[in-house]
């Protein structure tokens, strides 16, 4: 396809298009039950995880950590700012026999005051700004119970900004067409994104642009401290052993309140 259409209606996460695209397509960023098994040791030591913790996984999509939580008797709430990740995960946890809460809501704008010792991110860690990542962090902290704990994986940005330009192009039906395009933004530190969906039947067209910062580790400590935590370590990304910032693709982070 040589021209591309000049209207584009406007779609995001949480939206009905992009999500079914997402559950479908893309559904390779949900992390498959062995892939979450085989990393479930490094979370219970790196969190030092008790069956009196209360946890919640913010940025849940369809729910496979939530649900390895719960099967573990860890009580656990799910938390995505998709409705439609969240009807798939309550059918696959329903289909399982185990009762997990999920609430929709974006994480960003989590507004609780001591409720959880644990906060865990999978995969779901994203912030466009050094501002917002602080406000996070900051939302995370007063979430927290004393001496709660925050879990996110992050990118090394050194070498992330390798796997750049990207560029798919794909057919997923007969004249329904997705690109996805991303490029490093140098200047701000981070990839930002394009996705478009062209249907040559129905003539509707939709974008979704999106832009993910990825700050240095010595920036995110600063971010950390700013928020309030002074206790954290950088892990090699799901290993209990320490990060190196000069071959690490990225690395895992637990901060204590």
């Amino acid at each position: 396809m040589d021209v591309l259409p000049n209207e584009f209606l406007r779609t995001d996460f949480g939206h009905e298009i992009y999500d079914e695209w997402y559950l479908g397509s893309a559904s390779y960023n949900f992390d498959p039950p062995a892939f979450v098994e085989r990393h479930f040791p490094f979370y219970e030591k790196a969190l030092s995880l008790s069956k009196d913790d209360k946890i919640l996984e913010a940025g849940c999509g369809t729910g496979s950590y939530a649900r390895a939580f719960a099967r573990r008797g860890y009580p656990v709430i799910g938390m995505d700012l998709s409705p439609n990740f969240l009807a798939e995960a309550e059918k696959i946890t329903q289909r399982q026999n185990l009762e997990i809460e999920f609430i929709l809501g974006d994480y960003n704008k989590m507004g609780f005051e001591e409720e959880f010792s644990v906060i865990f991110f999978e995969g779901s860690f994203f912030y466009q700004s050094k501002e917002g990542l602080v406000s996070l962090l900051k939302r995370i902290h007063t979430a927290l119970t004393p001496k709660g704990k925050v879990y996110f994986v992050h990118s090394n940005p050194s070498t992330r900004k390798q796997q750049f330009p990207m560029v798919d192009w794909s057919e997923i039906q007969e004249n329904v067409f997705v690109l996805q395009k991303a490029e490093w933004d140098e200047g701000n530190q981070g990839e930002r994104g394009t996705w478009l969906k062209i249907d040559l039947r129905t003539q509707q067209h939709y974008r979704c642009d999106f832009f993910n910062q990825h700050l240095r580790p010595d920036a995110l400590k600063n971010c950390l401290v700013a928020a309030g935590f002074m206790d954290f370590h950088f892990y090699k990304k799901r290993r209990l052993e320490d990060f190196h910032p000069e071959n690490d693709d990225g690395f895992s982070v637990v901060a204590t309140k």
